[in-house]
C-alpha cells in the first residue's frame, strides 16, 4: 500500500449552473429531474431518470433531445468515444431490463428523437434481476450486462444492429455484480468482473477463460476502468484506499480514506465521491470560507472542531501522479451540508455535479499561471515542473472526447511549451542556489540547457569552491552537442586543475560520437601541459598539423614524427608538410628524404574514380634549404624514379624506357603539370651543380698548417669537377628537360664553359660559340667552329677575319699567317667579301702586311678582270643584235616585201590561190590556216613565250613580296636589283602590244 501525504491545493473554482432564463433558480429542466444514471462524450451530457426518460444537454446546457427511452427508469447510460452512438439500459412495465442502441447522427425528424438501432431484452432463465453493471467495448462487438444474481451476460457481435448477435452467461455466483470494464491487450479481450466479494476477469476471445485476481470486490459505483486506450486496469474504491488491478494481479494503491460512493476520471484527476458520518476530517471551515468567496489557496487543511459531525458527501479530486488534491469540498445545500451527489460530469474542460438537491454545479479548472504563481509562492517547483509536464501529456487524450470548441479551450489552457519548464527549472536552481545547495542547484541547470543561456549558470559557478558543479553542467553541455569552444575550453581548464586523469580520459579518449571542437580540445590540453591527450586527439581526429606541432615544438620528438608523417594518406602528408617541413629536413634528412620520394613518385590517389598524380617535387624542394646536399640526392633519385632520367652513370635513354618509372594518369592536364614539373626539378639540380664547391666548404684557420690548407683546397677542386661532371652529364642527357635560357643563365654564372658551348649549341648560337673560343682565344677551335657551322652561318668566316686581322701575327699560335689565310681561303671561295672590303678590315692592323695577302688579292683581280671582259663581250652581242633587230623593223616599215616561197609551210604542197603571207615570209594555204589567219602558226610559239615572259614581269612589279623573298635568299643582293631592272621590273608604263 502506498502510503501518500496528500498536499492540498484550490486549483478549481466552484459555480453554481443556474437557468438560462432566470438566474435566481436551477436549470429548469433539472427540477422535474430524478437522475438515475448519466454519461457524457461528443460534446454532451446525457441523463436519465425514473420515468424512463433520457434528456441530452449541449454546451449551453440546453435541451437537445429529451425522450422516453424506456417504461420505467434508465439505469445505465454509455456513449461510445468512437461513435456517436448511446447504449441505454432500462426496465419495461413489467420490470424486464431492456438493452436499446440509439443512433445519435441520425435523428428521427418526425419524432425529434434519436433512431433506435437495436434492443434486446436480459434475462436470466424466467427470473427477472436488476442490471447493477454494464460494459461496452469500444468497437461495440461486445457487451457485458452484470445482474444482482451474480450473472454477467455476454452479447457478442454486431451489438449496433439488431441481427447477428448472441448471446452467453460467462459467469454465474452468488455475489452481486458491481463493476465490468474491457481490457485489450493487443491480442485479446479480457473482461474484468468486479462482485461484492472477489475481483477476476474473463478471457472473452478465448474460450472465457477466468482468472481469480483478489478475493476482496467493491461497492457499486465504486468501480471504473482506467482512462487509457489499452491494457486497462480496474480501479477499486474501498474504504481504506483505492486499488488498482490489473491482468496480472493488484497494482498499486492509495490511501483515501472514506466510504466511497463513486469514482470517476476527469482529466487526469481521480475524482472520489465519499460518504462522510463521523468527525469530521475534510476541511468544512475552509470549504465554508470558499464558499463564501474569499478564495483561500492554503495547502494545508484547516480542520473543524473534533466534536462537530458533518454528515454528508464530500468531493475530492486527487491527481494521483503528482501526489496532490486539487479540490475537496462538500456541496452544501440550503437545508444542511454535504448534499449526496447524483451525477459526476466533466466535459468540455469542466467538471459538472448535480445533487440530491436538484441543483448543478460547474468547477471550472484555474489557469496554469494561476497554479505556478501559488506553488512558486511556496517554492514548489518540482511540483509546479511536474503539474506542466502532466497538463501536456493530457490535453491530447481529452480532444477526443470533447468538442471542438472545448479542446481548443482546454488547449489555451495547457499550452505551456517546454520553455516554460525550462524558466521552472531556472527559478528552482535559483532557490537552491540561493539556499547554499549548489550540488542540487546544478541538477536543475541541467534540465534548461538548450534554453536557457549556458552563461547566466557559468558565472554562478565560476568560483574555484563551485568547479566540480561548474565540471557537471559543462560535461552536459558537450553531451547534447551544444557547447562551443568556449566552453571545452572551460571545461578542460577544470580537468586540469581538478587533475581528475580520469575523467579527462573519458571525455577525451572516447569511441563514442565527437562531443566537442576537437581543435580546442587540443589546444587546452597542450596548454595544460597534457601532452599525451592532445596528441592522442590530433592522431584520432586527423589533427595532423597540431600532432607536429606538439611533437616538434615541445616534444622535440623528430623521429616520431617522421614514422607518423610516413603512415599519413599521401595527400594528407603532403599537406602536413607545409610548416613543419623544412625542421624534419633540417633534422632527419634522411629519413625525410625516403618520405618525400614516397610522396613524389606514387601516386596520391588509391580510387578507382580518382586522377593518379604523385606530389610535385618543386612543392617540397624549398624544404632543403642549407641542405643543398640532400636537395642534390633527392632530384637526382626522383628523376631516376619517376622519369627514368640517370645521372652520372651508364644506361642514360629516353623516360618510357625505363621500366619501373611510376605510372601516372595520362590525362592532358596531368602530363603538362607531370612535364613542368620535370623541367623545374632539372633546373633546380643544375644550379644546385654548379653552385656546389663555388666556395670552400672548410673554415682555414690560422692554425691550419700550409699542408691542411693545401689538402682542402684539393678537396674542394675535386668536389667541384664531380659535380661540374654531373651537371654536363645532365645537360647532355637526353631524357632532361631543362629550360635552355636559364640553363645558359646559370652556366654563364659559375663560368662553366663545356656547359655555356653545349648550351650555345643547343640554341644554334653559332656566333656565341665563335665568340665564346675567341674570348679564350682558342684559335684552333675558332677555325673548327667556322668549319663545322660556316655553311650554316658563313658569317662566321667574316668575324673570324676580323678576329685574325686585330690580332695579327702576335696570336702566340702555332701558325697564325696559315689560319688568317685558310679564312681568306674560305671567304674568296664563298664569295663572302668584296676583294675592297677584305682589303678594309686587314688594313686595321699594321702587323698584316701585303705580302701575306698577296696570293689573295692577286686571284682577285684576275678573277674580276676575267669576269669584265666577259661581260663586255656579252654586251657588244647584245648591241649587235640590238642594231640587227632596229634594221629589220625599219625595212618592214619602209620597204616592200617579196614573197618567193613557192610552198606551203604546212602542207608543203605548191601554192595555189587564194594563200595567205605572213611579215615573217611564211605563206600558207588558207585552207590550210583555218581559222587562226592572225598568226603564223610556226612563229606563233616563239611569239607566246615572249609575250608570256613579259606579262609575268608586268605582273612581278606589284609583288614586293617575291621580290623580298629573292633578295633574302640570295648571297648577292645587288645582283637580284640588277636583274630585275634588266627585266623592266621597276617599269611605270605598261608595254602594249
Amino acid at each position: 500500500m502506498t502510503v501518500v501525504q496528500w498536499r492540498q491545493f484550490t486549483f478549481f473554482e466552484r459555480n453554481e449552473v443556474v437557468d438560462n432564463e432566470d438566474s435566481s433558480q436551477s436549470p429548469q429542466w433539472l427540477q422535474d429531474l430524478e437522475i438515475t444514471a448519466s454519461t457524457n462524450g461528443r460534446g454532451h451530457l446525457f441523463f436519465g431518470d425514473a420515468t424512463g426518460a433520457i434528456i441530452i444537454l449541449n454546451h449551453a446546457l440546453s435541451v437537445v433531445f429529451s425522450f422516453q427511452a424506456h417504461d420505467r427508469r434508465v439505469t445505465h447510460l454509455k456513449h461510445m468515444k468512437y461513435r456517436n452512438q448511446l447504449v441505454s439500459i432500462g426496465e419495461d412495465e413489467s420490470g424486464i431490463p431492456i438493452v436499446k442502441v440509439w443512433n445519435l447522427d441520425k435523428p428521427d425528424k418526425a419524432a425529434k428523437t434519436p433512431i433506435l438501432q437495436r434492443s434486446s431484452k436480459i434475462q436470466y432463465g424466467h427470473k427477472v434481476f436488476p442490471v447493477t453493471a454494464l460494459a461496452v467495448l469500444e468497437n461495440m462487438t461486445q457487451v457485458a450486462i452484470g445482474l444482482e444474481n451474480g450473472v454477467v451476460v455476454l452479447i457478442r457481435g454486431d451489438i449496433s444492429r439488431d441481427r447477428f448477435t448472441k448471446s452467453k452467461i460467462i459467469h454465474e455466483g452468488s455475489e452481486m455484480i458491481t463493476g465490468l470494464g474491457f481490457c485489450e491487450d493487443g491480442k485479446s479481450t479480457r473482461l474484468y468482473i468486479v462482485t461484492l466479494a472477489r475481483i477476476l476477469t474473463c478471457d472473452t476471445s478465448n474460450k472465457d477463460l477466468k482468472q481469480a485476481l483478489d478475493d476482496q470486490g467493491g461497492e457499486i459505483g465504486a468501480v471504473i476502468l482506467t482512462a487509457q486506450e489499452t491494457n486497462q486496469e480496474i480501479v477499486i474504491g474501498r474504504q481504506e484506499a483505492v486499488y488498482f488491478y490489473g491482468l496480472d494481479g493488484r497494482g498499486p494503491c492509495f490511501v483515501i480514506d472514506g466510504e466511497k460512493t463513486s469514482l470517476s476520471w476527469f482529466r487526469n484527476y481521480l475524482v472520489v465521491v465519499t460518504r462522510e458520518s463521523r468527525n469530521a476530517t475534510a476541511p468544512t471551515s475552509a470549504l465554508a470560507d470558499y464558499m463564501g468567496g474569499t478564495g483561500n489557496d492554503a495547502d494545508t487543511i484547516i480542520h473543524a472542531s473534533p466534536s462537530e459531525t458533518t454528515p454528508g458527501t464530500v468531493l475530492t479530486l486527487y491527481d494521483l501522479k503528482n501526489k496532490y488534491v486539487a479540490f475537496t469540498g462538500t456541496l452544501s445545500g440550503s437545508g444542511y451540508r454535504g448534499q449526496p451527489i447524483r451525477a459526476v460530469l466533466g466535459e468540455w474542460g469542466e467538471l459538472f455535479i448535480v445533487t440530491e438537491d436538484r441543483k448543478m454545479y460547474r468547477l471550472q479548472e484555474k489557469d496554469m499561471d494561476t497554479k505556478l504563481d501559488i506553488l512558486f509562492k511556496k517554492n514548489m517547483y518540482t511540483l509546479a515542473i511536474n503539474l506542466v509536464m502532466s497538463t501536456q501529456s493530457m490535453t491530447s487524450a481529452d480532444a477526443t472526447d470533447e468538442d471542438p470548441a472545448s479542446v481548443t479551450k482546454a488547449t489555451t489552457n495547457s499550452e505551456y511549451d517546454f520553455g516554460t519548464v525550462v524558466e521552472i527549472y531556472k527559478r528552482y536552481g535559483d532557490w537552491l542556489y540561493s539556499k547554499g545547495d549548489y550540488d542540487a542547484a546544478i541538477q536543475q541547470y541541467l534540465h534548461t540547457i538548450g534554453q536557457l543561456e549556458p552563461s547566466y549558470v557559468i558565472r554562478k559557478f565560476l568560483d574555484a569552491q563551485r568547479i566540480h558543479n561548474l565540471t557537471s553542467y559543462l560535461q552536459a553541455l558537450h553531451e547534447q552537442n551544444l557547447a562551443n569552444a568556449d566552453h571545452t575550453t572551460l571545461l578542460l581548464n577544470c580537468y586540469t586543475k581538478l587533475k581528475d586523469v580520469q575523467r579527462l580520459d573519458e571525455f577525451v579518449k572516447t569511441d563514442r560520437e565527437l562531443k566537442f571542437d576537437v581543435e580546442t580540445a587540443i589546444r587546452v590540453c597542450r596548454q595544460g601541459g597534457y601532452h599525451e591527450h592532445a596528441l592522442w586527439l590530433a592522431k584520432k581526429f586527423g589533427e595532423h598539423e597540431w600532432y607536429m606541432r606538439i611533437q616538434l615544438e615541445d616534444l622535440k620528438q623528430y623521429s616520431e614524427t617522421v614514422e607518423y608523417l610516413s603512415e599519413l594518406e599521401p595527400r594528407e602528408a603532403v599537406r602536413s608538410l607545409g610548416r613543419y617541413g623544412y625542421i624534419l629536413v633540417t633534422e632527419k634528412p634522411s629519413e625525410m628524404t625516403e618520405v618525400l620520394l614516397k610522396l613524389c613518385s606514387e601516386p596520391l590517389a588509391s580510387g578507382a574514380q580518382e586522377q593518379k598524380t604523385a606530389a610535385l617535387p618543386e612543392d617540397v624542394i624549398h624544404l632543403y634549404v642549407n641542405r643543398a646536399e640532400w636537395c642534390v640526392r633527392f632530384l637526382e633519385r626522383i628523376l631516376e624514379r619517376r622519369w627514368g632520367v640517370i645521372i652520372g652513370g651508364k644506361g642514360k635513354g629516353p623516360a618510357t624506357d625505363t621500366p619501373d618509372k611510376v605510372q601516372l594518369d595520362s590525362s592532358q592536364d596531368v602530363m603538362d603539370k607531370d612535364a613542368e614539373s620535370k623541367r623545374i626539378v632539372c633546373n633546380t639540380l643544375l644550379e644546385l651543380y654548379l653552385g656546389a664547391g663555388q666556395q670552400s666548404t672548410l673554415t682555414v684557420t690560422d692554425e691550419n698548417s700550409a699542408n691542411e690548407q693545401a689538402q682542402m683546397e684539393s678537396v674542394d677542386e675535386t668536389t667541384r669537377l664531380r659535380w661540374r661532371n654531373h651537371a654536363f652529364d645532365l645537360l647532355r642527357s637526353p631524357s632532361a628537360t631543362y629550360d635552355l635560357d636559364h640553363a645558359l643563365v646559370l652556366c654563364k654564372m659559375h663560368s662553366f664553359g663545356e656547359g655555356i658551348l653545349y648550351v650555345y649549341e643547343r640554341l644554334a648560337l653559332h656566333k656565341d660559340i665563335l665568340q665564346q673560343h675567341m674570348d679564350a682565344e682558342d684559335y684552333s677551335s675558332i677555325i673548327a667552329t667556322c668549319k663545322t657551322y660556316g655553311d650554316q652561318d658563313p658569317s662566321l668566316w667574316t668575324h673570324a677575319l676580323a678576329y685574325f686581322a686585330e690580332k695579327g701575327t702576335g696570336l702566340g699560335g702555332p701558325n697564325p699567317q696559315e689560319d688568317l689565310l685558310e679564312v681568306l681561303d674560305n671567304i674568296d671561295r664563298r664569295n663572302l667579301l668584296p676583294p675592297l672590303q677584305v682589303i678594309q678590315v686587314l688594313a686595321r692592323n699594321s702587323a698584316v702586311t701585303i705580302e701575306m695577302v698577296r696570293d689573295y688579292i692577286v686571284r682577285r683581280v684576275e678573277a674580276e678582270k676575267k669576269a669584265i671582259d666577259e661581260s663586255q663581250k656579252l654586251i657588244a652581242s647584245y648591241r649587235e643584235e640590238t642594231e640587227r633587230m632596229r634594221g629589220q623593223i625599219e625595212e618592214l616599215k619602209t620597204s616592200p616585201i617579196v614573197f618567193q616561197v613557192t610552198k606551203c609551210e604546212l602542207c608543203r604542197h605548191s601554192l595555189e590561190l587564194p594563200t595567205v603571207h605572213f611579215l615573217c615570209k611564211h605563206s600558207y594555204h588558207q585552207r590550210c590556216l583555218g581559222d587562226a589567219d592572225q598568226e603564223c602558226p610556226r612563229c606563233a610559239p616563239e611569239h607566246r613565250m615572249i609575250q608570256d615572259l613579259v606579262r609575268s614581269q608586268e605582273a612581278n612589279a606589284g609583288r614586293h613580296e617575291i621580290f623580298m623573298h629573292k633578295l633574302e635568299a640570295s648571297d648577292d643582293r645587288f645582283a637580284i636589283i640588277a636583274e630585275w631592272f634588266s627585266k623592266n621590273a621597276f617599269a611605270t608604263a605598261r608595254l602594249t602590244d
